[in-house]
């Protein structure tokens, strides 16, 4: 469970209520480079020359014979990996109660707090995609900054008639599956190419995805995708999610003017050479263009920090961004006026006839 929630949202009773099933859940505001780099996760990852060569190239979810023979030749052992969204709070839409997303991340089954390694028997009986349709599992009481959650089962079970006393935040909604497979070769690897048609960096994401996606667990903590970084992002999110607001996470400036919400994202956009990286935002309201930014005591403290930050907003400000800093100690201490600073630095930018809320992702 996340700690140290602030009273400005504890003392709100609609705070920690969790809706009635049915639940969706609105990726929107999560990266389109994220989304299609995880469309084809499934059955046994990553792809590999090896496993189409014994499938006679037709790869499925379900492993082939052929396949079959590949793992047990090679004495192949299996990590089970769930894909999983956390939920900051819930809207209605269209008469269901949906999750709006603060973070996607990578966990992996375990068995008495020990990451579970599966030979190719599991593999050959258990189909991963059936278990998610039929099941819908979930955690609750899920920290995504840690990995550590309290119960794992079918939503229709934990968050049913009587659901687990959590927070929205505490929802971990597994919304894919996989089995990772030890020992294969990298070079070897396969990918679907979802629109980086520079060569260099088609090999430079797929490097990079390879790594992220299909490094072996060697112990429970949950491994990020993408989202907030911390708890105090988390809640300056809530409490601008409750003034009907919805900033974009986590978004790139570069010096060319550019900004994007991820690196693939930017990889599928530019060819050849890469602008230079100015910063990284929590959050970036689009419309006003107003970059938003958490400063945790840890990295943020003391005369050289304080330069480096003036410097980066310096930075922004050339290509016409704009930027608020809240202090992490002040979300903590006082959300209220964590957030008064966000919104008065929304209000300085818009023209005067706009309304309140214009500045939404998208």
């Amino acid at each position: 469970m996340i700690d140290n929630r602030p009273r400005y949202l504890t003392d709100d009773p609609a705070y920690p209520a969790i809706p009635p099933l049915p639940i969706g859940l609105n990726l929107g505001t999560v990266p389109d480079g994220i989304k299609f780099s995880m469309l084809h996760l499934g059955g046994v990852q990553p792809l590999t020359g090896a496993m189409a060569e014994a499938a006679g190239f037709q790869l499925e979810d379900r492993p082939s014979a052929g396949e079959l023979a590949l793992y047990r030749q090679n004495q192949t052992r299996f990590q089970m990996i769930s894909v999983v969204t956390s939920i900051a709070a819930f809207r209605k839409e269209g008469g269901v109660n949906v999750g709006v997303p603060y973070a996607i991340s990578l966990v992996p089954a375990s068995k008495r707090d020990v990451v579970s390694n599966v030979g190719v028997e599991y593999v050959e009986k258990i189909d991963l995609n059936v278990a998610l349709q039929k099941q819908e599992p979930c955690y609750v009481d899920f920290n995504p900054f840690t990995g550590t959650w309290a119960a794992w089962g079918p939503v229709g079970l934990l968050l049913g008639e009587k659901p687990w006393a959590t927070f929205p935040d505490g929802i971990g909604l597994v919304t894919d599956m996989y089995y990772l497979q030890h020992g294969f070769d990298p070079e070897d690897t396969l990918a679907v190419n979802f629109g980086i048609d520079d060569t260099k960096l088609w090999q430079k994401y797929h490097r990079h995805f390879t790594k992220l996606m299909f490094t072996p667990f060697e112990g429970l903590r949950a491994r990020r995708v993408w989202g907030a970084e911390s708890p105090i992002e988390l809640f300056l999110l809530q409490a601008l999610l409750r003034e009907n607001l919805t900033p974009n996470l986590q978004m790139l400036f570069y010096e060319d003017g550019s900004n994007h919400p991820s690196i693939y994202d930017l990889w599928r956009q530019v060819d050849g050479e890469t602008p230079g990286l100015i910063t990284e935002a929590d959050m970036y309201f689009p419309e006003e263009r107003l970059a938003v930014f958490c400063d945790s005591t840890r990295h943020h403290r003391g005369r050289k920090a304080a330069q480096k930050d003036e410097a980066i907003s310096k930075r922004l400000h050339a290509v016409g961004i704009s930027s608020v800093r809240v202090p992490g100690s002040l979300i903590v201490k006082d959300l209220k006026a964590a957030t008064k600073l966000v919104l008065d630095a929304l209000e300085g930018l818009r023209p005067p006839s706009a309304p309140q809320g214009s500045g939404t992702g998208t």
